[in-house]
């Protein structure tokens, strides 16, 4: 009877330890912008393609239709229409110290979403990280980022392509992957490209899979005209919670890892969270 018991408990923590955790991963792109005076030598990166590449999704928000009114809508009695404009009322404003304080909720993957998706309409939770940023004269945000997913061993660990597109005539593009030790791990390669006019990049083609399982294809420069001048190549563990930054004299990233969970249908279908 022990033994039975014995080996129960074993396979329960066997189970335990398997068991996936689910993570929000929020990624924050910035580039420097004054010209810091460094004697370190910079030689045009090569790319180094991996194999085995996961790409995020979008996820597919319906498209609105809005057709815009006349300005004259003919109304009948439309004359007899007046303009009002409303007042703020400063004795019902709410000020900053007055507004209370929420315990931070666990970050949730809703039951029509997917992993490695990311939600344009789901709030940022870097946000404030952002806006403080952005009013610096040092730093330029490029782009954000922010999907779920599971955190597996390392060498079931998914390989991210992450991307931010243009933005004011820069790019940040890279590889990136999350993974668990003893200590949540992560490891990027990443680079920055300027728009150049005079400059023409060859086709580069990347082959990957998205979370539906579904072969992709990528030219990593479908814009022929750009130029990549930076790489920087980082990996480090870190903790749930905790906000780490990728340093580069150029550009960088900031991220951060956030346990969450998943919500759920139950029998009766009622949402339950897990």
């Amino acid at each position: 009877m022990k033994y039975k018991l014995s080996l129960l408990l074993t396979l329960f923590s066997i189970n335990l330890i398997s068991e996936e955790q689910l993570y929000l991963v929020d990624l924050i792109l910035i580039k420097y912008l004054p010209e810091f005076e460094t004697n370190e030598k910079f030689l045009p990166p090569e790319l180094d393609i991996p194999d085995n590449i996961t790409f995020l999704a979008e996820f597919p928000y319906p498209e609105l239709e809005i057709n815009s009114l006349p300005f004259n809508l003919e109304y009948k009695f439309q004359d007899l229409f007046m303009s009002v404009k409303i007042e703020e009322d400063s004795d019902s404003s709410i000020t900053e110290n007055q507004i209370p304080s929420n315990i931070e909720a666990i970050p949730t993957l809703g039951v029509k979403k997917s992993v490695f998706e990311i939600d344009s309409g789901r709030e940022f939770s870097l946000s404030a990280e952002v806006s403080k940023i952005a009013i610096s004269r040092d730093f330029r945000v490029i782009s954000t980022k922010s999907w779920f997913q599971n955190i597996k061993n390392k060498d079931k660990a998914e390989l991210i392509f992450i991307d931010s597109g243009f933005f004011k005539g820069s790019r940040i593009f890279g590889f990136f992957q999350l993974y668990k030790e003893r200590f949540l791990h992560f490891t990027s390669k990443l680079y920055l490209s300027e728009l150049d006019p005079f400059f023409t990049q060859d086709e580069k083609i990347i082959v990957g899979k998205n979370v539906f399982n579904e072969e992709k294809e990528l030219d990593i420069f479908k814009e022929k005209n750009q130029k990549v001048f930076y790489e920087v190549v980082h990996s480090k563990k870190f903790r749930s919670g905790e906000l780490h930054y990728v340093d580069h004299p150029k550009f960088g990233m900031l991220i951060k890892l956030t346990k969450a969970q998943k919500e759920l249908f139950s029998p009766d279908n009622d949402l339950i969270k897990n």
